[in-house]
């Protein structure tokens, strides 16, 4: 019995040490939504009820590894539709994803998992999920996200007080933890794809998000 004991006492401390180990999974990310983030607040008070219910977010991964499958060089897409303004109200939404860099099933997976547990309340209900090359240039404080036929995001880092409008106030952070992150001015924000019932085009420059650096720390169980 003392014998059972110490082995089941190396086990939970096995167990315990590997949960407590960091699987660290991090790179680039933008978002850019159809509501402005730093702005008025006569404009914040019209888009909390109007507007703000779309955006998209994107994930360049540099490093990292999940579920013992290696991450590194997969770039994820959300397009998040909501029923209410994303930053303002908790309501429902849903998510399209697209992944780029996948190479087997057991990698999908584990980015999938990944993506649910540390981003679920952000992207709601995954509605489909799309395999298919896209790019993800960032140059500086420029960035250009382009997913063929779905859709494409040009930005610049914000200039404050030039992009906004007179008497502005940050109103809204980003939907995720950033390290090194600047504020964007949207130039250009279009969704064509065929998951939502509705698609959007908007040309007016605005600060509508940010880009930055993320990095998740997650515990993996082997």
């Amino acid at each position: 019995m003392k014998f059972l004991a110490t082995v089941l006492l190396i086990v939970l401390a096995a167990a315990r040490a590997s949960a407590a180990r960091p699987a660290s999974v991090q790179g680039d990310y933008a978002e850019v939504r159809s509501g402005e983030v730093y702005t008025c607040g006569c404009l914040y008070s019209s888009e909390m009820v109007t507007a703000g219910r779309e955006a998209i977010l994107v994930w360049k991964i540099s490093d990292g590894q999940y579920l013992g499958a290696t991450l590194a060089g997969v770039k994820v897409a959300a397009v998040v539709v909501g029923e209410t303004n994303l930053g303002a109200y908790p309501g429902s939404r849903r998510a399209a994803l697209y992944l780029d860099g996948i190479t087997s099933e057991g990698q999908q997976q584990a980015l999938l998992a990944l993506w649910k547990h540390e981003y679920g309340s952000v992207l709601g209900e995954i509605k489909a999920v799309h395999t298919m090359p896209f790019s993800f240039e960032l140059t500086g404080e420029t960035v250009h996200v382009a997913i063929p036929g779905v859709a494409d995001v040009q930005a610049r880092k914000a200039k404050v007080p030039e992009d906004a409008h007179p008497g502005s106030f940050l109103w809204y952070g980003p939907f995720t933890t950033l390290r090194e992150s600047f504020l964007a001015t949207a130039l250009h924000y279009e969704y064509s794809g065929a998951d939502f019932q509705h698609q959007w085009i908007d040309l007016m420059p605005a600060i509508r998000g940010y880009v930055g650096k993320f990095a998740l720390d997650t515990p993996e169980w082997f």
